[in-house]
């Protein structure tokens, strides 16, 4: 069993698991203080963290010696992974819930897989494409099999607005993670994600404080304490760690299977919605649950 692949593979898990704290947090503060203002504030709390974690890890404050192409591909894959992709992301959190647009997210891995075989010629064995399909089936099935049942037609206007959201900002996430692979190999993998983090946070800038001018407000929402605090959480967990160990996984094992086994957020969010939200897990979650856990493994088994 390859070592650097099982590694690779062990920090996808963590990735996973910040993912789904994010998205808890995100609906929670979300849904009291607006989508928005949350995905533009989380970056500038974010930013002073992962420039700390980039000098820790790799001695620099700021890569300074890289190609303009490097450059110009982390500041775009910033822009579409921080700003579009988290934009359209938040407000599915909110119109559908966490786990729920967590489940659609899983198409971004097909999309990666794909793309990463073309660019880098990656190739994935039948054990491994085996894997990916069956995690991809067991959190479909979530969804697919949930869907079925008879809801109002608000409810149901909603989903389909967060359906879309969450389709979109999947499309995107693969495309931000394919141009932050470009560069991985110029670049180590948290000081790329600084000059991601900066990417996305010069489009909120833009968007927040020249085009919209609602960034004051966006700023005075966190003077509520308790929002400030699950905020500071968030970020840590997803733009620094979260992500930071994603970008370090990127170099250790194939694009798709890092991204598949990062999809598996919705499976952690079960026990969530079961003992603290309270929901009534269906025999659809419970299945999609084996599946997703049973293709993970056979990732493992793969290495």
């Amino acid at each position: 069993m390859e070592h650097n692949l099982v590694v690779g593979q062990l920090l996808a898990l963590l990735t996973a698991a910040c993912w789904a704290q994010n998205s808890i947090i995100y609906r929670h503060i979300g849904a009291k203080a607006g989508s928005d203002a949350v995905a533009h504030i989380r970056m500038w709390i974010a930013l002073p963290m992962i420039l700390v974690l980039t000098y820790a890890v790799e001695g620099i404050w700021f890569p300074t010696s890289l190609s303009a192409r490097t450059y110009i591909f982390l500041l775009a894959s910033g822009a579409f992974g921080y700003f579009i992709t988290d934009m359209l992301l938040f407000k599915a959190y909110i119109l559908l819930g966490s786990r729920e647009s967590m489940v659609i997210m899983t198409l971004s891995p097909v999309v990666t897989a794909f793309f990463g075989y073309i660019l880098f010629d990656e190739r994935l064995n039948l054990i491994q494409m085996l894997g990916i399909l069956t995690t991809i089936a067991g959190v479909a099935v979530m969804v697919l099999l949930d869907s079925r049942r008879k809801v109002e037609k608000d409810e149901r206007d909603t989903k389909v607005k967060g359906f879309v959201y969450a389709i979109l900002a999947s499309a995107l996430q693969s495309l931000s993670f394919l141009l932050a692979k470009f560069a991985l190999d110029e670049t180590g993998p948290v000081s790329t994600n600084l000059l991601r983090n900066i990417g996305g946070l010069l489009c909120f800038f833009v968007f927040n404080f020249l085009y919209k001018r609602n960034a004051v407000q966006h700023f005075a929402v966190f003077k509520n304490r308790r929002y400030l605090i699950l905020l500071i959480l968030a970020a840590f967990a997803g733009p620094v760690l979260g992500m930071s160990s994603q970008m370090r996984a990127f170099t250790l094992a194939p694009v798709g299977i890092v991204t598949t086994i990062t999809q598996v957020t919705p499976i952690l969010l079960l026990p969530f919605d079961r003992f603290i939200l309270h929901k009534h897990l269906t025999a659809s979650s419970l299945a999609g649950t084996f599946l997703s856990i049973a293709g993970v493994a056979v990732l493992f088994l793969a290495a």
